[in-house]
């Protein structure tokens, strides 16, 4: 019996604390090129339901809680005057669940954007999709003075209160790529005039997101943050982001200057607004963009299927900032190049697998996509399958090899380099995953596995050492429901006071009644009175118990050795002094 007692004891009034899982970056990143000195540099992301610590949450107008938007500017046909871009492959645009469609608008446009509403209403209709509405200044800006004079005032009226009749949420990308038009006006002649049409749609359509969106890159070198109309009219910073192999030009310091070549890459051209993005705090937007499939007449499908895959995979992983991404699939070929590709198998092949299993896509607008988290920024248990990601730059596809623990487990030759970590199969305790480039670059993290949870026969949680005592106690019917569901954590004076009774009742066979009277002011728990009634328990003070302090070890034995005593046992004298601390021993 007195085994017995001490083992439930000690099982119930030790073991507090849990082992929370640890991460720490274990490694630092290598890249044998001669890129080392550019960013973005070599990560490994997991796929999250919740954000990590590195995810931005700006708080702008239609920004996703979680995801990102995507969709296209689509080839159609004309408008009522003959011009103008459309949406007629519908199908496709099902196909690949789009959450954002946009349209072209022109001020000088003579029909009104309600009159070409036929080739974008249709795609809206379901309510799950954005629209984006390029309000296009004319000639490309090169005289800003009429909008700010009201000459186009009618037109913006107009055209705000149609979109106001619209359901769907609206963002305004206002005179966008102004910093690669070739009649640029000045700086303070364009912060003019978008801030005048921004303080109408404001006044007209409160609702809607206004985008400042320049190109990435401009061939006549002007800083896209001198045209940057301010914070109060901006909730979205935009870019058109397109890639090519080689620019229409044939020059090749303007195509170094555009990113062309091996430096055609969207995660690199993109980093400017990004910048912007982080001084600004907005979201970015990819306004429209894509790659280059055919020029001069050349075929370029397969490089630009490759750069389709590659921007679709890592723009949402490594810049967090980036919210939406439209592409340009609109049938107009200027200079022998074609951004085109719903009429190409190839590009279009590469675009739906991109989108359709990216798991941070969002497919309907209004919904939550997942997260890419850097494994330096997850918090989260290291628990179950864990899918992992990882990103190096390079000018070609490379080729991942994962391991755990030093131990190669898998390769990945296709974006975004995934693998699957099955921490089921991992001993509790520090593991290291890494990933190691064909480029020479790597990755390694260090993280803890924390043992399975362990349940009683009453499915409380205990430590693995006292599960059998504790089923023992349970079975013999000396565990009080009072004792909670975690019996790793310490015990309360009256949690104890309630297993003394139960401890009594089991070993006398004898049901203890109620208490007749209550000498504490600060309890009525009926165990504790029924306790102190049998003379287990005192109060701390003359009239107070102190039920939820914690019990303290010389408190428990003194309480068992009063259930000991009322069953009939005898304890004998103390002997000689065993313990250091026995005069602080309380009687």
């Amino acid at each position: 019996m007195k085994k017995k007692m001490a083992s439930l004891m000690l099982a119930l009034a030790m073991c507090l604390g849990l082992t929370l899982p640890a991460l720490a970056d274990s490694s630092t990143t290598t890249i044998g090129t001669a890129y080392k000195d550019l960013d973005p540099r070599t990560e490994i992301y997991a796929v999250t339901k919740t954000p990590g610590s590195d995810y931005p949450q700006f708080g702008a107008k239609n920004e996703p809680s979680g995801g990102v938007l995507y969709g296209r500017t689509a080839a159609g046909g004309p408008g009522p005057d003959g011009n103008g871009w459309g949406l007629t492959n519908l199908n496709q645009l099902q196909t690949a669940g789009e959450s954002i469609i946009s349209y072209y608008y022109g001020l000088s446009e003579g029909p009104t954007l309600e009159e070409y509403s036929y080739l974008f209403l249709p795609a809206l209709q379901g309510g799950s999709r954005a629209l984006l509405v390029y309000i296009n200044f004319d000639n490309e800006g090169s005289d800003c003075g009429p909008i700010v004079n009201g000459a186009y005032d009618s037109k913006l009226n107009q055209t705000f209160s149609y979109l106001n009749t619209l359901s769907c949420p609206v963002f305004l990308r206002i005179g966008g790529e102004v910093n690669v038009w070739d009649d640029r006006p000045k700086a303070a002649d364009f912060i003019s005039a978008y801030q005048h049409i921004a303080s109408i749609a404001r006044t007209q359509i409160p609702r809607a997101a206004l985008v400042f969106s320049p190109n990435y890159s401009s061939g006549n070198r002007v800083d896209m943050d001198v045209y940057y109309p301010g914070d109060e009219y901006v909730d979205w910073i935009g870019v058109s982001l397109y890639y090519d192999r080689w620019h229409h030009s044939g020059d090749t310091k303007r195509d170094g200057f555009y990113g062309v070549g091996d430096y055609g890459d969207a995660l690199l051209n993109i980093q400017q607004v990004v910048n912007m993005s982080r001084l600004h705090a907005r979201p970015v937007m990819v306004t429209e963009g894509g790659s280059c499939n055919v020029f001069k007449g050349q075929d370029n499908s397969a490089w630009a299927a490759d750069r389709m895959a590659r921007a679709y995979a890592f723009l949402p992983m490594v810049y967090p900032e980036v919210k939406a991404i439209v592409s340009s699939d609109y049938g107009d070929s200027w200079a022998g190049v074609d951004y085109t590709f719903y009429n190409n198998p190839t590009v279009t092949s590469a675009y739906l697998q991109a989108v359709t299993s990216n798991p941070t896509l969002v497919h309907r607008y209004g919904d939550t996509g997942s997260y890419y988290t850097k494994l330096s920024a997850y918090a989260g248990k290291w628990e179950g399958v864990m899918s992992l990601a990882a990103y190096s730059w390079s000018s070609d596809k490379l080729s991942a090899t994962w391991s755990v623990d030093g131990q190669a487990v898998a390769s990945a030759g296709e974006y975004p380099y995934a693998f699957n970590l099955d921490t089921a199969a991992l001993a509790a305790g520090e593991h290291t995953v890494a990933v190691n480039f064909s480029n020479g670059a790597s990755k390694s993290y260090t993280f803890t596995i924390t043992a399975p949870p362990i349940y009683a026969s009453n499915n409380a949680q205990v430590d693995g050492w006292a599960k059998d005592q504790v089923n023992e106690a349970i079975s013999a019917g000396l565990v009080s429901d009072k004792l909670g569901a975690d019996y790793r954590v310490n015990i309360t004076r009256a949690q104890f006071a309630a297993t003394a009774v139960k401890l009594y009742e089991a070993m006398s066979g004898q049901r203890v009644p109620a208490a007749v009277a209550n000498p504490f002011a600060d309890t009525n728990d009926a165990a504790v009175l029924q306790a102190a009634e049998l003379g287990f328990v005192y109060g701390v003070t003359e009239d107070t118990f102190a039920p939820e302090a914690l019990v303290t070890r010389e408190q428990a034995a003194s309480m068992l050795s009063r259930v000991y005593t009322k069953l009939g046992g005898e304890i004998p004298a103390a002997g000689a002094t065993t313990f250091a601390d026995d005069s602080a021993i309380g009687g």
